[in-house]
């Protein structure tokens, strides 16, 4: 019998219908699987909680207290654990599923069979174009910055920028436009080296700060269709095939991914009416969707840019709603490494060191 998941790697996507998605989605982050399987007490199958699943539960207004439960979808498809891989094929083709539990004759969790497995992954060809948001100074990281631009700074032995493109290649993109402006000459020094990179990359430069979101307008002679937007100090560990399919389906003329973040008050809250205390809240803990700086954005939103403005993407954003633009957001719960402070730098290293 083939064995398609190793026993450590299945313990860490089974759930209980009890649990939380705190203290879940770290679980299905850590198998990569994109799927958490909900048993009961005595391992019995009972549901299943995919991606997708996370995704719709944050933007139906459920907090990461959720209960399992509450977002599980019952009854999933399965198949006996001896069942050949052509029929686990037919039926993520036929219902359009991309996790197949194998169960044993009591109901157990005994295998799982996932797309890849059954598909070959062969590297796609995606046709969009990716932008990075590469010109502000990086004050917040002075003195680093005084010295070279921030999309420079290094991870290991790359820039930043390069490891967000590479990340980006891995997944088939191809063509980049890096909109420059502070200390552009030594970006674009670096990357006209012939170094035998397989990707193109293209330039704008701003002349003069155009805030967030300004630099987009030198992008009308180049972007004809659906593109991406990334800053060029954050790195996301993200699907962007679902990330597109996800901003075509809900028809948005612009798609803002949130992550999402916990925060901790480490005081007591007090709950008060007048004068008088109602409870205290010790230590409370609250979520959050935070906006990561990337998007996905059609081309005809460059047309409510004007030549020279200075525009931030929350008044872009506006403007889009304000034409009557649908501006949706994708949730993502996944790594988010943010280097535009020192402490937050240091974290990112740390994870990168420890990676390889």
């Amino acid at each position: 019998m083939v064995r398609w998941r190793s026993f450590d790697i299945l313990q860490k996507v089974i759930v209980q219908a009890d649990d939380t998605l705190w203290d879940s989605l770290p679980k299905m982050e850590e198998a990569g699987l994109q799927v958490l399987l909900v048993v009961d007490r005595r391992n019995q199958l009972v549901g299943i909680v995919t991606d997708g699943d996370v995704r719709r539960a944050l933007l139906n207004g459920l907090d990461l207290k959720t209960q399992l439960k509450k977002v599980m979808h019952l009854h999933p498809k399965t198949l006996t654990v001896n069942s050949h891989i052509s029929k686990a094929k037919e039926v993520m083709q036929k219902y359009n599923i991309r996790h197949v539990p194998l169960i044993d004759a009591e109901g157990r969790v005994a295998d799982l069979i996932i797309w890849s497995d059954c598909f070959a992954t062969v590297r796609e060809e995606r046709l969009e174009k990716v932008v990075i948001m590469a010109g502000g100074k990086g004050t917040r990281l002075d003195p680093f910055t005084k010295i070279l631009p921030k999309p420079m700074i290094p991870i290991g032995d790359k820039p930043i920028i390069e490891i967000i493109m590479d990340k980006f290649y891995q997944q088939g993109f191809s063509e980049f436009i890096l909109s420059l402006g502070y200390k552009a000459e030594i970006v674009k020094m670096y990357f006209s080296e012939s170094n035998g990179r397989p990707y193109k990359v293209d330039f704008v430069c701003e002349e003069k700060p155009l805030g967030t979101a300004g630099a987009l307008k030198l992008l009308v002679d180049k972007i004809k269709d659906t593109f991406i937007v990334a800053n060029c100090d954050v790195i996301l560990e993200i699907n962007f095939a679902d990330l597109l399919r996800h901003h075509h389906e809900h028809n948005n003329q612009l798609t803002i991914v949130g992550s999402v973040k916990d925060f901790t008050i480490p005081y007591g809250v007090l709950k008060t009416e007048g004068q008088n205390l109602l409870a205290i809240d010790e230590k409370p803990n609250y979520h959050f969707l935070v906006n990561t700086g990337l998007y996905v954005i059609e081309p005809q939103i460059l047309k409510l840019i004007i030549d020279g403005e200075l525009i931030h993407m929350t008044d872009l954003l506006q403007r889009v709603k304000e034409h009557g633009g649908k501006v949706g957001v994708y949730p993502h719960h996944g790594n988010w490494f943010d280097i535009g402070q020192w402490e937050d730098y240091r974290n990112t290293l740390r994870y990168f060191s420890a990676a390889e």
